[in-house]
């Protein structure tokens, strides 16, 4: 297995810095490809003092989301450094290289492997949402409201992550698993079309795992392996605006909907009006009634 490890800098080159700082000496990656998603600070001439041996540093020529940004790294992975596998990791994340090679040896023992990613940790340790079920339209809009995400809580997403014995159940399959560190089999990965584009930020996952089912290819969540991802902090940084970020989220929906669910004209407007109703919802709380997010 050839591993290239794909991250994705965006007028953050501290955090940036700082995850390769982290892994470059771990032997089980043989590349590490950082991929500057067109910042507008000094980026990329902090980033090009790392570059040699196994580091690359590229740039794209536009901001086109999360998603352009990593097929970015991906297609030079896979046609410049023949990478068989990629490690996609999220600057904001803490990772072992033992939790790497728990991946790696995934791959090995598994048939028809897509995807294998670890448990979710927050910068205190405690254990957070890991992977996703695909619920299908309603399901989705219920774990979108404030109010019904609370409600139907576990039946929306069954958390694997805390029910499991990791002692007994090394790993889970799941529908999709969170973007922030994950390895991926690149043939898996060309057979579903990359990232898709046309979503700027939120629900790449989602779109990923939908297309790795279609395709045949399993997602697993590795029970007994744990990374640390402190919260979105390139995101923060750069997308301060909660409604802006839920009209991201809301505009990446909308995509997922209509190109994957195939949802008609009726159901996009009943969709759009909820949508509309949550944003009005989340500025009331935020705006007048002065809650944090």
């Amino acid at each position: 297995m050839n591993i290239s490890c794909i991250i994705l800098n965006y007028n953050d080159p501290e955090t940036t810095i700082s995850l390769v700082n982290s892994i470059v000496n771990y032997e089980i990656l043989d590349t590490i490809v950082i991929v500057d998603n067109c910042s507008t600070d000094d980026s990329v001439s902090r980033l090009q003092a790392l570059a040699g041996g196994k580091v690359h540093v590229i740039s794209t020529e536009k901001n086109g989301g999360y998603g352009y940004g990593n097929n970015h790294g991906i297609r030079y992975a896979h046609g410049i450094l023949h990478a068989s596998h990629v490690l996609i990791a999220n600057p904001d994340v803490k990772v072992t290289e033992e939790c790497i090679q728990a991946m790696k040896d995934s791959f090995l023992k598994i048939s028809r492997l897509g995807i294998a990613a670890a448990v979710t940790r927050d910068g205190t340790g405690e254990v957070t949402l890991s992977s996703w079920r695909l619920n299908g339209l309603l399901g989705d809009l219920l774990d979108t409201g404030l109010i019904t995400r609370r409600i139907f809580a576990h039946w929306l997403n069954d958390r694997p992550e805390l029910k499991a014995d990791s002692e007994k159940e090394r790993y889970v399959y799941v529908d999709a698993v969170l973007g922030s560190l994950f390895m991926a089999d690149m043939n898996a990965l060309m057979e579903c079309g990359l990232y898709d584009e046309e979503v700027f930020l939120y629900y790449e996952e989602k779109i990923l795992g939908f297309q790795m089912k279609k395709k045949g290819y399993g997602t697993i969540l590795l029970l007994n392996q744990s990374y640390i991802h402190l919260h979105s902090v390139s995101i923060n940084k750069n997308v301060k605006s909660i409604l802006k970020k839920q009209a991201i989220l809301h505009k990446s929906k909308l995509h997922y909907y209509k190109n994957y669910l195939g949802i008609n004209r009726f159901q996009e407007c009943l969709v759009r009006a909820f949508l509309a109703f949550l944003m009005a919802e989340i500025w009331f709380l935020t705006e007048i009634v002065g809650l944090s997010w």
